[in-house]
Parts: C-alpha cells; structure tokens; sequence
C-alpha cells in the first residue's frame, strides 16, 4: 500500500488537507492581485514585472501539475503532501519577509510549487481512496473548493491590504 493513505478518517483527513491547501494557495494567489499599486510603489519595479509574481505563479503550478503523475507513480503520496505543505510554509515565510522583488518571486513560485503538488494529490486521494458511490460528492467539494477561493481571493487580499499589509496575506 505504498503512496496510499488508508480508508475512513485518515483518508477524509487527507484529502481535507489537500483540500484546505489547495484552497489557501488559490486564495493566495488571488488576493495578491490587489497588492500590484503598493507593490509597485515598495519594491520601485514597473506593472509589467510586479505582474510576474501571478503570471509566474500560474506558469509553476500548471508546471508542477503536469509532473504530479509522474511524482506519485514515483513517491507515496503523503511524502509528496508533506513536501507540499512544507514548501507551502517556506513560500510563505519567505514572502511575507520579502524585502525586494526577486525574493518575492522566489517565495510565489515556492508556494506555486506546492499548490500544483496539492491540486492533483486531492484528485489522487478521491479517485484512488474513495469508494465509487462516494466519488460524485467528494469530487463536488473539491471543485468547490478549487472555485470558492478565486471567488474571494481579491476581496480578502483587498481587505487585508487595506486594513493591515499586504504582508499579512501571507501570515494570514
């Protein structure tokens, strides 16, 4: 049962893991869109390069995805999860230190990386972990999850922005 997750609660576990990283990485890469004005203005680069840290971000997860069969045909899929939520939390700390430009991009296509790991890992526990009569339901809430977050991404980014720093959305 190498790169399996066993049936009942640590599957469901699982694949809500999946699923809240996968949600926090969309969320994140969208609430950065409202950030471009200030960050222009911090990081004294032009429009057309701060708009690399989302052109960047979706070239690295689609990327990522395209491997993540080749990974979990090599790799159990929890040390692939575990290597996503970990590299997730690097980004993440790396991004809200970020003190010029390329560091920031650096941290955006870390947390690219893990989001492109994330999304086909959910799919992978559903499809593999989940019993036929429950796929329907379980896939419904993940594409759920992948299209809530786009939905309110630029509203939480413009909330936190305004309301603290741009900084806070990836302490958040």
């Amino acid at each position: 049962m190498v790169g399996r997750i066993r049936r009942g609660e640590h599957t469901y576990a699982a694949i809500f893991s999946m699923a809240l990283l996968t949600f926090v990485g969309i969320l994140n890469e969208t609430a950065m869109n409202v950030t471009y004005p200030e960050l222009v203005k911090i990081f004294g680069v032009s429009l057309d390069v701060i708009q690399w840290i989302t052109t960047g971000y979706l070239l690295m997860v689609t990327i990522v995805m395209g491997t993540t069969a080749y990974l979990l045909r090599q790799f159990p899929a929890q040390r692939l999860a575990l290597v996503a939520v970990g590299m997730f939390i690097v980004g993440d700390v790396i991004g809200a230190c970020a003190t010029n430009f390329p560091v920031l991009l650096v941290a955006r296509l870390i947390q690219a990386m893990a989001t492109g790991l994330s999304t086909p890992i959910l799919f992978h526990l559903i499809f593999t972990e989940i019993p036929a009569n429950r796929k329907g339901i379980m896939t419904g809430f993940a594409g759920m999850v992948i299209s809530f977050a786009p939905a309110i991404g630029p509203t939480y980014g413009g909330i936190v922005s305004e309301t603290m720093s741009w900084r806070m959305i990836f302490w958040l």
